[in-house]
């Protein structure tokens, strides 16, 4: 069915499972080249290989995500042929980026040098550290007691209402605003998810609740034309509904199907359906290959968690679109091969640096788009074997 209203036909499953298992490949083969033997990513690279950056630049979010993207290779795709690198890189993460914040918590820190004006923990960072290390637990790489009072970081950072304070700054002791991004709560939310896998106290489950309700709250009262698209909150909701007795009351559950469908409907009702044009199934307004990929991901948490049968169509058609975008502009060989651009102008005469500059979460958010696709696929397949 094509539910577009525009009526132009969507791509669905154009990308065969075969060339998406080679763009899955080709990301992987990215990501472990570019974990450097202490654990370090390369943080940036251009397809114009006689570009070169400074290291002195890096994020310690996007090297929590892009341990997060390695391990979903192993929990969607049993795939583990990265899984040493991912263990070296958590180590440097452990390392370099949780800190002590006092004798109950820690949490995962911002470098002034790296990234941010002071020495801060953020309640994204942490999140997204719980969500790459609480997997460590079961390797015995981590101690519980580091993730517990991580866990502890974003109570802490939490208010009565389920709102994240941004930051902790070191120098003055204080929660701060510094260094906010719109996406700090989902991750946090996320995160503690991630921690309740490993730890069943309730508090962890109680507090990701608080904040996904709030993020619905607040959504619910913005007008959809300024709503921004938050795909850690998606990723947090899908994680939460995976969940046994979650004890949501009937309210509650409609009130996160609304900010499911108002994100979902905010980004399928503007994505680029002409089918002669060099970025047809890219999302308008999102210039970046890694923006799309974000989306990606976010629609492909939804298409799980709607209620809506009709909904669902929706999203899977235009997920079918954004996913060939995305793979078309791949990289495909060189010394770059299996690297995401800024843009799918980065082939073009007239690029410029930023069109061919590759961010190692650019790949990241690809391969966890990519994998998470490949898992529907599956399981489409499946149904339609009669497995």
């Amino acid at each position: 069915l094509n539910f577009f209203k525009n009526n132009k036909k969507p791509a669905q499953f154009s990308l065969d499972i075969d060339k998406l298992d080679n763009c899955i490949l080709l990301a992987m083969l990215y990501i472990s080249r570019n974990t450097t033997e202490s654990g370090k990513y390369v943080y940036r690279s251009n397809t114009d290989v006689q570009t070169r950056y400074s290291d002195k630049q890096y994020s310690s979010l996007r090297h929590a995500g892009t341990l997060y993207s390695m391990y979903l290779c192993e929990t969607l795709l049993g795939n583990t042929a990265i899984q040493n690198k991912r263990f070296v890189a958590s180590e440097y993460f452990i390392k370099n980026y949780v800190k002590r914040v006092n004798s109950d918590m820690y949490g995962v820190v911002s470098k002034p040098f790296e990234e941010a004006p002071v020495l801060l923990a953020t309640s994204g960072g942490t999140g997204l550290g719980l969500i790459a290390l609480s997997n460590l637990l079961e390797e015995n790489r981590i101690r519980k007691t580091i993730l517990q009072k991580m866990g502890n970081f974003l109570l802490f950072m939490q208010n009565e209402f389920g709102d994240f304070w941004p930051s902790y700054e070191f120098g003055t002791k204080t929660r701060s605003k510094l260094h906010a991004a719109r996406y700090y709560p989902g991750e946090a939310c996320l995160g503690l998810l991630y921690l309740y896998d490993t730890d069943k106290d309730e508090k962890w489950l109680d507090a990701a609740k608080k904040g996904i309700l709030r993020l619905a709250e607040l959504g619910a009262a913005i007008p959809a034309e300024n709503l921004k698209f938050d795909h850690w909150g998606l990723l947090a909701i899908q994680k939460l509904y995976s969940l046994p007795d979650i004890e949501l009351t009937t309210a509650q559950k409609l009130l996160i199907s609304a900010y499911l469908e108002k994100n979902s409907l905010l980004v399928i009702e503007n994505q680029n359906l002409d089918s002669d044009a060099e970025n047809y199934g890219s999302y308008k307004s999102i210039r970046s290959l890694c923006g799309n990929a974000t989306i990606l991901e976010g629609l492909i948490a939804a298409y799980h968690t709607v209620p809506s049968n009709v909904l669902k169509t929706r999203i899977l058609n235009s997920v079918s679109a954004g996913i060939e975008f995305l793979a078309k502009y791949q990289v495909k060989d060189g010394s770059r091969e299996g690297g995401i651009p800024g843009t799918y102008k980065w082939n073009n005469f007239d690029a410029v640096k930023s069109d061919k500059e590759i961010r190692i979460d650019n790949v990241q958010h690809a391969l966890s788009a990519f994998a998470a696709y490949k898992l529907i696929l599956k399981n489409i397949l499946d149904e339609n074997s009669g497995k």
